[in-house]
């Protein structure tokens, strides 16, 4: 094999391993979310800031028990009112302390569905681009320690 596919190959091996990674991390967040979504609880909140940047994300408040709490959620999926996740309006926040205190503005099922669904993509595109250009690198590589003229013919004549 062409020494020249190194590059490539190794990009592709990169780029597979990050899209795995990501599609692993997806996983584990359905998981957490499943177990959150048996024990999910709702009370109303406020936002109290939108935040612009690369994406929006959604700063907001909630009591629960007389304790004041606040999260951030990349998605404000439950407006009480029109207009509520621009304009800092109420909204209801979803719930849990299992398997670790997490809330968010959307039902943790959905949330579930939504993780898995990105986790299914991202492994499927990343492990063949991790497995097949990883292969393929490892036979250059191997195929590269040998080309050091020990796989030469000696001719010995004969007695």
């Amino acid at each position: 094999m062409d020494p020249r596919w190194a590059g490539p190959l190794a990009f592709f091996v990169l780029l597979g391993g990050a899209g795995t990674l990501v599609g692993s991390v997806e996983c584990l967040k359905g998981h957490d979310y499943a177990l959150a979504a048996q024990q999910e609880s709702t009370t109303v909140g406020r936002i109290v800031k939108v935040i612009h940047g690369k994406s929006t994300s959604y700063r907001y408040e909630f009591s629960v028990n007389g304790v004041k709490m606040d999260d951030q959620s990349p998605l404000c999926a439950t407006p009480l009112e029109p207009g509520a996740c621009e304009h800092n309006g109420p909204v209801l926040v979803y719930y849990s302390y299992q398997p670790y205190s997490n809330s968010l503005l959307q039902d943790f099922a959905e949330a579930r569905s939504d993780a898995l669904r990105d986790a299914k993509f991202l492994l499927a595109i990343g492990l063949p681009m991790l497995t097949l250009p990883g292969a393929a690198l490892a036979m250059l590589l191997r195929s590269g320690k040998s080309s050091d003229g020990s796989n030469a013919i000696h001719v010995v004549p004969g007695e």
